[in-house]
């Protein structure tokens, strides 16, 4: 089968800034090619004559939309929905790219509850799959390492952790390990202020994916500060490394980690994330019980689930696969 998928931010180059939107083109690709699908990953400013089009992001990806079901009305149109398309609430334009999907993605389990209840019937959950860092790294038992994963922008919460890590105790080993790159320019000022007055705090950068891999899979909890989320990719990373997870109590993590997890905060909640980060340092029957969990959970990010949930959205939406 011929496959376009159209990202915002088109193919991935080196020196470009790794979105999530690239980052999903690029392992959807992947894991079509491997299924024996023909498949080019375009901008969106590009709709081919393909028998199907996978469109990342119904609000950017608007435009693209609409001229592939001008030019090509009989080709498959499949929609994956990103987190700014559903959350806080969906756009006049991602409603309307829902409306013209024959397939819908969600990339987590509560994201359905976005999408009309009339077009419910055509999302598919398909859960990003990770592959866990090999070989393991070892975590230091000399710090308590807290990492922190996302390029720095406002809906991320950014800066959270450490305004939380600056409560800690003297006598805490916590290392805050924050790695992403600045995407809007007040973030740019403010890692420099914490870089020179918090001790604890480490800005990395922005990684390559092994290096990203390292980090979670060697620290001994990581955290998402975001307000909203449509389904972290570092989270499924999290997950497959058996490392715990502190959230925002919010539905791109619920939909993840499940409603009981133990490791959630309220967004924007500084002070609980503080109790948060000494319970894990303090307290090993907690922090084996957040790592029990997210192992229990392994199993459903692994890439064979992955190209099963894509070849049943195929399937559904084409009528083979």
């Amino acid at each position: 089968m011929r496959i376009q998928i159209v990202s915002p931010g088109g193919d991935l180059q080196q020196g470009h800034t790794r979105t999530g939107n690239r980052s999903t083109a690029a392992q959807w690709g992947r894991l079509l090619r491997e299924l024996g699908h023909s498949v080019e990953i375009t901008s969106t400013s590009i709709p081919r004559s393909n028998e199907v089009m996978i469109a990342l992001h119904g609000d950017k990806s608007h435009e693209a939309i609409l001229r592939y079901r001008s030019l090509h009305p009989a080709g498959k149109l499949i929609l994956g929905l990103a987190g700014t398309d559903i959350y806080p609430t969906p756009s006049e334009k991602t409603l309307k790219s829902m409306a013209l999907a024959d397939g819908i993605i969600a990339l987590q389990e509560k994201a359905i509850d976005q999408v009309p209840p009339k077009l419910r019937n055509r999302v598919v959950i398909i859960l990003q799959s990770s592959a866990p860092a090999l070989p393991a790294p070892r975590k230091s038992t000399d710090t308590f390492d807290v990492s922190i994963l996302g390029h720095l922008r406002a809906v991320k919460n950014p800066m959270l952790l450490a305004e939380a890590s600056r409560r800690l105790s003297p006598k805490s080993r916590i290392r805050i390990l924050q790695a992403g790159d600045i995407l809007e320019e007040p973030y740019r000022e403010a890692v420099e202020a914490e870089t020179r007055t918090n001790p604890r705090f480490q800005y990395l950068g922005q990684l390559d994916r092994q290096s990203t891999a390292g980090l979670i899979a060697a620290s001994h909890v990581m955290v998402i500060t975001s307000v909203n989320e449509g389904g972290a990719r570092v989270v499924s990373e999290a997950i497959v490394n058996h490392t715990p997870v502190l959230s925002t109590k919010m539905d791109g993590s619920i939909g993840m980690l499940g409603e009981g997890y133990p490791g959630y905060f309220p967004v924007g909640d500084s002070h609980a994330l503080t109790e948060l980060l000494i319970r894990c340092e303090s307290d090993p029957e907690f922090l084996g019980e957040l790592t029990a969990t997210v192992t229990e959970l392994a199993p459903r990010y692994t890439p064979e689930e992955e190209r099963k949930a894509l070849t049943n959205l195929l399937t559904r939406v084409c009528g083979s696969a």
